[in-house]
């Protein structure tokens, strides 16, 4: 990385190191409450680091039978590409697998803010910005482009291509990705249970109504809430089928190094 810096007519540089960059909010592993630019929390009281798509691309291909056979096989199998880069997930932490693995969704940076304590003028608002020009113009441009924005608009996170080796797919909703696993790790753990209890145990509610009747107006007038009770048991079924084959469908994409990828439901 190469920093220019024009000081009374005078160019210097020298090279710089910085922290690697990620599109979405990387794990943190404090006892402080997540950032507050933090995306909403899977569920609520969430520990940081379970507060990022990363956590959950981790979690999920531990779920992945054929990633699971080439790490059983030291690399050797159906994901040997993938495990080439991943490594042998079921053996360590999330945390430790993060410290050595986090560049794998690092955003390479074209353009960055730099600190410097260097005064060009009392009265100058300056800016340092160091560009790596082995990106490419259009890698430049377009991050020349981002912190422009950064700087009219601080309180807008900029919304650009992601050039990370293992792109996000899609924008992520932590709390879908958290209960398609959890109905998902309920129903393995219990092939019999039947669909309903699993969303009472997930705490998945439906709509405790029929024909746009409540079941409490019901109860409270003394009626039978016999046809309410069946279409809640018929939406919980649905809702728990939905969310299984959500699950699967980002279980799959994952162990291909895409996630989350788009379900139909």
């Amino acid at each position: 990385m190469l920093e220019l810096v024009e000081s009374r007519n005078q160019t210097h540089c020298r090279q710089s190191r910085i922290a690697p960059t990620y599109k979405h909010a990387q794990p943190t592993f404090s006892q402080k409450q997540p950032h507050s630019k933090s995306p909403n929390p899977p569920y609520k009281g969430a520990p940081g680091w379970k507060c990022s798509v990363y956590y959950y691309w981790w979690l999920y291909l531990r779920y992945n039978n054929d990633y699971r056979s080439t790490c059983i096989h030291n690399g050797d199998g159906p994901c040997s590409q993938l495990y080439a880069d991943f490594g042998d997930i079921f053996a360590q932490s999330f945390k430790i697998w993060w410290s050595t693995h986090c560049t794998l969704f690092a955003e390479p940076q074209a353009v960055t803010f730099t600190k410097d304590a260097q005064v060009f003028d009392a009265n100058a608002d300056i800016v340092d910005v160091q560009i790596d020009l082995s990106l490419g113009s259009e890698a430049v441009e377009r991050g020349l482009k981002d912190l422009h924005s950064q700087l009219l608009f601080p309180k807008n996170t900029a919304l650009y291509r992601s050039a990370a080796q293992y792109p996000v797919a899609r924008r992520p909703v932590l709390m879908n990705l958290h209960r398609h696993l959890a109905v998902f790790k309920l129903r393995k753990a219990n092939p019999t249970l039947p669909d309903e209890q699993i969303a009472d145990r997930v705490g998945l509610h439906a709509a405790q109504q029929a024909s746009g009747i409540s079941k409490t107006y019901m109860e409270r007038l003394g009626y039978s809430t016999k046809d309410i009770d069946v279409e809640l048991r018929r939406a919980k079924r649905k809702a728990i089928q939905h969310d299984l084959r959500c699950a699967q469908h980002l279980i799959d994409g994952v162990g291909k190094g895409q996630f989350p990828i788009r379900t139909s439901g």
